[in-house]
C-alpha cells in the first residue's frame, strides 16, 4: 500500500501545513478538509518526534468517526511501518517497532478512505528509563 500513496516529507511541501508535534502520552485531535489530502483523497495530519535508534516505541490511534491508518517514516522520510486495523474486526490502528536511527521521526495519521474526518486520537508510548534499587549488603551478625 506505500506504493499507492504519496507519503515522503519532500512531497508535502507547502501545502501541507499539518505538522503538529508528538509527545509521550495521548494527544486527541481530528481530521477534517482542511487538513493535507494524500494521492487517493484521504486526509492525513503530519506528527514528528524525537527518537533515539534502539528505542522501542508503539504508536496507536483511535477513532469512532473513521477507519484510521498510520504510517511511520523514518528520519530520512522513507515510510518504514503502516498499519490499517490494529486486530481483526477492530478499525484502530499501531504501530510497534524498535527505531532503528537517532533523529525526527514522523507519524503519518491518516483515514483509510477518501473523504473520512473526525476526531481522532494518537498515542505514542516512550521508553521510560528503569532504575534499579541498589541492594545493601547484609553483614552476618
Amino acid at each position: 500500500m506505500t506504493a499507492a500513496l504519496a507519503f515522503t516529507t519532500t512531497a508535502f511541501g507547502a501545502d501541507c501545513a499539518a505538522i503538529s508535534t508528538l509527545s509521550c502520552g495521548t494527544t486527541a485531535a481530528s481530521l477534517s478538509a482542511n487538513d493535507c489530502t494524500a494521492s487517493d483523497n484521504s486526509q492525513y495530519r503530519l506528527w514528528k518526534f524525537s527518537g533515539t535508534a534502539g528505542d522501542n516505541v508503539t504508536i496507536d490511534m483511535h477513532s469512532a468517526a473513521f477507519d484510521t491508518y498510520l504510517m511511520l517514516l523514518d528520519p530520512n522520510g522513507i515510510p518504514i511501518a503502516e498499519n490499517d486495523d490494529s486486530a481483526s474486526g477492530v478499525t484502530d490502528s499501531r504501530i510497534t517497532m524498535m527505531l532503528t536511527t537517532t533523529g525526527t521521526w514522523t507519524v503519518v495519521a491518516n483515514s483509510l478512505a477518501s473523504s473520512q474526518s473526525g476526531s481522532y486520537t494518537l498515542s505514542l508510548s516512550c521508553p521510560s528509563t528503569v532504575v534499579t534499587p541498589r541492594q545493601r549488603a547484609v553483614r552476618p551478625h
